[in-house]
């Protein structure tokens, strides 16, 4: 899956893999849904939030802009981080700044204390995702990246699907707070377990802490890098937006209360983290066969783009069954797609430039969110949910099309020269 040659020395023998990789994915995936279902807490408790601390719509634009400007700068940085100090230090750090920083929110008394808390955890977030990458292709064999990038890279949506009944629960048994302690509680454990486990591993794995990370003019020169750069740009708005507005949308506009969002608010991500699997086998399959993984995963980008348009029938509908559908879909399509950049990352560039070039694009997708999530209040007090939903569903298709112009078409000629 990379094109790197330090990816195939020592590699596990084809269809096994080592029973300590299994506990390091473990702990990714655990690291991972602690990561979102944090940041999704304060989406669910928005309307009991809006009335403890008296803030409307475009103070929760706040909100989201306090926890995404730190988040953009710190993704940019995490990845270099990571790259020149390693998973076990970069992850035990970022995971330990998360959990103290959603500790803080439930110990918020102010409008001003719950967006400091917010935005520091915006600092500590962005760093789990480019560590997952690399500690990935540190430790797993070759043959079985992209099963593990499809089990791992969407534990967000699992932490998405824990959140809501969770979330719910804690809040209206222990109260609000709690919703946000506890879970910090648990992060702060784990992060610790991550530091005794991740030690120097079997001879699969790659990571070399001492060495000099690889330049980034290796990525900077390379259009398939700027391509995705793109790509990200316009699809990841999509995404951020549904994660911090739609808990809201569905108790404000379907008429949902807590509990109810409880029971049918994991439901999209459930979808989204079959899909990954179901997508990041496929890969594999089709690799094992003989098929260029990147080119498969680029007609993958492809098919589901196809999908998108449906989300700009969500306010359409007078159905909250059907709205949840649609939800469902483009919810799936978000989170597969974040794992098939991971896919693409992985074959077409080298392993100890992963971490930068996850932080880079995390940062610079995350950029376009943040415009979008500042404006959104606004928007939605002049044009409502109509406006958004519709220019929300042709954003994907537009990313695929950045894509194949690039990508697809460089690969299709055989006498183009290697970028990496």
């Amino acid at each position: 899956m990379t094109n790197s040659p330090e990816a195939d020395t020592g590699a596990a023998p084809i269809g096994r893999i080592p029973r300590k990789v299994w506990v390091v994915l473990g702990l990714l995936l655990a690291l991972g849904v602690l990561n979102y279902f944090e940041r999704q807490t304060l989406s669910i408790l928005k309307p009991v939030l809006k009335l403890e601390l008296a803030f409307d719509d475009a103070a929760y634009s706040f909100l989201t802009f306090a926890f995404m400007l730190p988040y953009i700068i710190m993704y940019a940085v995490s990845g270099r981080l990571i790259d020149r100090f390693g998973t076990r230090i970069s992850m035990t750090v970022f995971a330990t700044g998360w959990s103290l920083a959603n500790i803080a929110s439930g110990l918020s008394r102010s409008f001003a204390h719950l967006a400091t808390a917010r935005a520091f955890l915006g600092v500590a977030e962005p760093g789990a995702f480019p560590v997952i990458q690399r500690a990935i292709l540190n430790w797993v064999p070759l043959d079985h990246r992209a099963f593990a990038l499809s089990i791992v890279t969407p534990a967000g949506s699992l932490g998405a699907i824990l959140a809501p009944p969770l979330v719910a629960l804690l809040a209206t048994s222990l109260g609000w707070r709690a919703a946000f302690v506890i879970p910090g509680v648990i992060g702060v454990i784990i992060a610790i377990v991550w530091w005794c486990v991740d030690t120097k591993g079997p001879a699969t794995q790659q990571q070399v802490v001492d060495d000099v990370p690889e330049p980034l003019s290796t990525l900077f020169r390379d259009r398939n890098f700027w391509a995705i750069v793109a790509a990200r740009m316009v699809s990841d708005p999509v995404w951020f937006f549904y994660l911090f507005w739609i808990p809201g949308y569905l108790q404000e506009r379907v008429g949902l209360s807590l509990g109810e969002l409880g029971l049918v608010g994991g439901l999209p991500y459930i979808c989204a983290l079959i899909a990954c699997v179901a997508m990041g086998r496929a890969v594999d399959r089709f690799a094992i066969r003989g098929h260029d993984p990147v080119t498969v995963q680029l007609r993958f980008f492809c098919a589901t783009a196809a999908l998108m348009p449906l989300g700009a029938l969500i306010t359409m509908t007078a159905s909250p069954a059907l709205a949840i559908v649609i939800i469902c879909v483009v919810i799936s399509v978000c989170q597969s797609w974040f794992v098939g950049f991971n896919v693409l990352l992985a074959g077409l560039f080298p392993v100890k430039i992963n971490g930068s070039a996850l932080g880079i694009l995390g940062a610079v997708g995350a950029s376009t969110a943040l415009v979008l999530n500042l404006l959104a209040g606004s928007i939605l007090q002049q044009f409502d949910y109509v406006a958004i939903f519709a220019g929300l569903a042709l954003l994907h298709p537009i990313a695929a099309l950045i894509l194949m112009a690039v990508i697809a078409r460089r690969r299709s000629k055989p006498t183009a020269p290697r970028d990496t």
